[in-house]
């Protein structure tokens, strides 16, 4: 059982609609027009990563997201949820509301350690598998997840879903929330599937670790190309409906935001990972702030087709000086 230290004070959880994907990306309002997709201006469930990517039933699953909070913003909490297909609607899992109901208004920190140990239980009862940031979300795959499936079936397995609500602080109703879903293989492939990771970035023939800060001027653009690790074009064995084992490598893809400026395209799908980002003209394209911040984060998330994810970021900053990696990769 996960502990806590201590829990928040409670309150339901709503069931809400959750977008397609794994983030609700929903459209902002900027003055008259609609955001980008790959605009970070307001908060945002970028990415959602399980590890093991692919568990097999009976295994334990961690799960950690990549939420964005524009700089004014704070998280109060992020609630996480997990089912197998058969307990979910088409809007994600169904919770056990009444016991949710039950502990709103509750005030942990006036409980004993025991009874704070029984809200606890509680709460996983209700479904939920975390709540961040008082204890981590984490979920055993039940050992019952491919009963009833065939020796073939089971290769292939099924999806559970997982869902989280990020609740920023002051948040009035439940259009205040980002609610997003994962959907997670299940399965005893031969060849069970791995999160992706990006390793370092080229930017304009240089090599920049994630985390470091590349200079640029006023509208300058910059050719942005991820390097992805060894492993993350992986080969696996995928059995048809007849039976039969095919051999299929994994083709990732990348999506991209940024906090100002502007992608020649959001998407990019290898082989072809490049894209073209252009810093901003003016203050009026920075999408944080009041505009006068001349530092901006620039993030790319990998997946691949099984549900693998990883993530990494730069940051972009106006008259900085470049600090890549030495040699290249």
């Amino acid at each position: 059982m996960p502990t806590c230290s201590p829990l928040p004070r409670l309150r339901a959880v709503p069931v809400a609609a959750a977008a397609l994907g794994v983030g609700t990306a929903g459209a902002g309002c900027g003055g008259s027009s609609l955001s980008q997709s790959w605009q970070l201006d307001r908060l945002r469930v970028l990415a959602v990563q399980a590890e093991p990517a692919e568990p097999r039933p009976g295994e334990e699953v961690r799960f950690e997201s990549l939420t964005y909070l524009p700089p004014d913003q704070q998280l109060e909490l992020t609630a996480w949820f997990a089912c197998l297909p058969d307990q979910a609607t088409e809007f994600g899992c169904e919770l056990d509301a009444s016991a949710l109901d039950s502990l709103s208004g509750v005030d942990p920190e006036s409980l004993t350690p025991e009874e704070q140990a029984g809200l606890l239980q509680q709460l996983l009862d209700a479904g939920l598998i975390g709540v961040e940031p008082w204890f981590a979300p984490t979920w055993v795959a039940p050992e019952d997840a491919l009963d009833g499936l065939s020796d073939t079936e089971r290769l292939e397995g099924v999806s559970a879903v997982v869902n989280l609500t990020a609740m920023p602080t002051g948040a009035q109703d439940e259009g205040d929330f980002e609610i997003a879903y994962k959907r997670l293989p299940i399965s005893e492939a031969l060849t069970p599937n791995h999160n992706p990771d990006i390793v370092a970035f080229r930017v304009d023939g240089k090599v920049f670790a994630p985390g470091g800060t590349v200079g640029v001027n006023w509208g300058q653009p910059l050719e942005i190309e991820p390097i992805l690790a060894d492993d993350a074009l992986e080969t696996y064995t995928y059995r048809t409906s007849e039976g039969v084992d095919e051999e299929r490598t994994e083709e990732p893809f990348v999506t991209w935001y940024v906090e100002a400026g502007r992608f020649d395209q959001p998407y990019s799908l290898y082989p072809n990972l490049p894209v073209t980002w252009t810093a901003p003209l003016s203050a009026e394209e920075v999408y944080v702030g009041d505009g006068s911040v001349e530092s901006w984060r620039l993030i790319a998330v990998i997946r691949d087709r099984r549900g693998g994810m990883g993530h990494a970021e730069l940051t972009v900053e106006i008259g900085a000086d470049d600090a890549p990696l030495v040699g290249a990769l």
